[in-house]
C-alpha cells in the first residue's frame, strides 16, 4: 500500500486508531441518517422530496431531510488531527522515528500526508454509504434526486472546514504536551469558533466591507484553508526543534509562552466583549490575562501527572 519504509511504519502504528475513528464516524452518519428517514416516514402524503430543488443552485445544499456532508466528517478531521500528533508524541514514537534515521521534516510531512489520505479516502466511503442509504431506504412516495451543482459546493465546502479543523487539532497537539490540558484548550478554542463566526460575518457584511451574504461562507471556506496552510507550514518548522526534554510540559516549545499567551488574552477579551461597554472589556480582559497566566505558567497538575505516570512506566 505505502512504497517507503516511513509511511508503512507510520501507517501500521495508526491503522486501528485511524479505524475506530471512521466506524465512529459511519456510525454517527448512519445513526443521523436513519433518524432522517424515520421522521419522514411520519409524514403522511405522496411525492414527498427528500431533497429541494436548491440542490441544483451552485449553492451549500441545506434540508430539513438531507445532509450532503456530514457534520461527522468534521469531527472525524478534528479528531484525527490529535490522534495522529498526540499519540507519538505520549507514547514515545516520536523518538523512534528520530532515532531511524529519518529527517524530522520528512517524519512530520509523512504524518500529514497519511493522515489527510487516510481521512480523505474515509469520507468519500462515508458518503457513499450514506447516500445509498438514503437511495435504498427511501420511504414509499418520496423521492431522491442529487444534481452536481448543490454537491460539489457542499463537498468543498464540507473539506474546507474539515481541513481547517484538522489542521488546529494537529497544531495543537504539536505544541501543547499534557493530554488533559490539550483537551481542554483545542475543545474550548473549537467550540469558541462558533461565536467568532457570527461575529466575523457581523463585520464582514456590516455597513464597511459589505460582503453579500451568499459570498460569506466561501470567504469563512477561504479563511479555513489560508489558516490551515499557514499552521501546516508553522507546523513543520516548529517540528524540527521539537525538544524531548520538554515532554510532559504543558507547552512543548517554550519560547513560545508569551505570544500565546498575548493571542488568548486578545482573543478572549474580544470575543466576550465585543460589541459591550468598556466595563465588560475590562472585566474580561482582566479574568482573561489572570487565568491565562494560571495556566500557562502554573500548570503544575499536569505535569506532576506526566511525572508520575514516567516514572510508573520506569518501574515496569
Amino acid at each position: 500500500m505505502f512504497s517507503n519504509k516511513l509511511d508503512r511504519l507510520i501507517w501500521r502504528r495508526h491503522r486501528k486508531l485511524m479505524a475506530v475513528i471512521g466506524g465512529i464516524t459511519l456510525l454517527g452518519t448512519v445513526m443521523m441518517t436513519l433518524i432522517l428517514l424515520h421522521t419522514l416516514k411520519q409524514i403522511s402524503g405522496s411525492d414527498i422530496q427528500i431533497v429541494s430543488g436548491s440542490i441544483h443552485k451552485w449553492q451549500v445544499y441545506r434540508g430539513s431531510y438531507f445532509t450532503a456532508y456530514s457534520w461527522w466528517l468534521i469531527f472525524a478531521f478534528w479528531l484525527g488531527g490529535l490522534e495522529i500528533m498526540h499519540l507519538d508524541l505520549r507514547d514515545h514514537f516520536n523518538e523512534f522515528l528520530f532515532s531511524s534515521g529519518f529527517s524530522r521534516l520528512k517524519v512530520y510531512w509523512a504524518k500529514l500526508r497519511i493522515a489527510l489520505g487516510t481521512l480523505l479516502g474515509m469520507s468519500v466511503v462515508i458518503i457513499a454509504i450514506q447516500y445509498l442509504l438514503y437511495w435504498l431506504s427511501k420511504p414509499a412516495g418520496t423521492t431522491f434526486t442529487l444534481a452536481w451543482p448543490g454537491l460539489i459546493t457542499s463537498w468543498a465546502m464540507g473539506l474546507a472546514i474539515s481541513i481547517g479543523m484538522f489542521s488546529l487539532s494537529w497544531f495543537a497537539a504539536l505544541i501543547v504536551g499534557q493530554t488533559g490540558s490539550l483537551i481542554v484548550t483545542i475543545s474550548g478554542f473549537t467550540f469558541s469558533l462558533v461565536g467568532l463566526s457570527g461575529i466575523g460575518g457581523n463585520i464582514l457584511s456590516g455597513s464597511w466591507l459589505k460582503v453579500s451574504k451568499a459570498a460569506l461562507p466561501w470567504v469563512g471556506a477561504g479563511t479555513w484553508l489560508v489558516s490551515a496552510v499557514v499552521l501546516f507550514i508553522w507546523g513543520a518548522a516548529l517540528y524540527q526543534h521539537l525538544s524531548l526534554e520538554h515532554n510532559g510540559e504543558y507547552l512543548l516549545f517554550p519560547r513560545l509562552r508569551v505570544p500565546v499567551y498575548i493571542v488568548f488574552v486578545v482573543y478572549v477579551t474580544w470575543l466576550y466583549s465585543y460589541d459591550a461597554d468598556g466595563m465588560t472589556m475590562a472585566v474580561a480582559f482582566i479574568l482573561a490575562a489572570l487565568f491565562g497566566y494560571g495556566w500557562l505558567w502554573r500548570p503544575r497538575l499536569g505535569e506532576k501527572w506526566h511525572q508520575w505516570r514516567e516514572s510508573k512506566q520506569a518501574k515496569e
